[in-house]
C-alpha cells in the first residue's frame, strides 16, 4: 500500500472517529419522567374496552321523576366498590360515591360526585346536602360497567371505580380520586 492510501486511510478513519464521538454526545439519555410541561397522563380507562352489563340488578326502585328531583331515597343504580364505598347514578345521570373514607380527600368528606346542574365533580358540604341516600349491596365485576340516564360507571382491571357522564368524570383508587369536569 502506498504512503499515499495510507495517508487517506488514516485520515477517513481519524474523521469517522471524530464523527462518531460527537454523534454520541447528541444523544440525549432516556428519561421515564415527562419533561417539565408535559401534560400528565390520564389517569381515565377508556369504556370502549369495558363490556357494559345489563343495570337491572342494581337498579333500586322506578326511573327518577321530576316530582322527585332529590327525594331521601331516589330510585338509581346502586352499588359498592371494593374500597367500601356505596355508588350511584340517579335522578337525571347525577353520580357519586359516599363512604367513610374518600381516597386522597380529607377525613371530613364522605361523599364525591356530580348532581345535575353542576359545573363540576367535586367533592364539599354541598354534595353532602343533595346527595340521596344509598342502597347499593352488589359490585360491578371488573372491566365492566353500567349505564344510566346518559351516566356509566364501572370496575377497573384493579378494583378502581369509574365514572363518567360527557366531560365529568372520576377515577377512585384505593389511594386516590381524580376529578375532571
Amino acid at each position: 500500500m502506498s504512503t499515499h492510501t495510507r495517508f487517506g486511510a488514516s485520515r477517513l478513519l481519524a474523521v469517522f472517529g471524530v464523527v462518531a464521538t460527537a454523534m454520541m454526545r447528541v444523544v440525549a439519555p432516556a428519561q421515564a419522567e415527562p419533561a417539565a410541561g408535559d401534560p400528565a397522563p390520564n389517569p381515565y380507562p377508556d369504556l370502549r374496552y369495558f363490556a357494559e352489563i345489563d343495570s337491572a340488578p342494581y337498579n333500586l326502585g322506578p326511573l327518577p321523576s321530576p316530582d322527585r328531583p332529590f327525594g331521601k331515597f331516589d330510585p338509581g343504580v346502586w352499588f359498592v366498590t371494593t374500597q367500601g364505598l356505596s355508588c350511584g347514578i340517579w335522578y337525571r345521570g347525577s353520580f357519586g360515591c359516599t363512604g367513610d373514607v374518600i381516597p386522597g380527600a380529607s377525613a371530613d368528606v364522605h361523599q364525591i360526585g356530580w348532581v345535575t346542574g353542576d359545573a363540576r365533580v367535586h367533592y364539599d358540604w354541598t354534595m353532602a346536602v343533595r346527595f340521596p341516600g344509598s342502597r347499593g349491596s352488589l359490585t360491578i365485576p371488573p372491566l365492566n360497567y353500567i349505564t344510566m340516564e346518559g351516566t356509566s360507571c364501572g370496575t377497573t382491571f384493579d378494583g378502581s371505580t369509574y365514572c363518567e357522564r360527557g366531560p365529568f368524570r372520576m377515577l377512585i383508587t384505593t389511594t386516590h380520586t381524580w376529578l375532571n369536569g
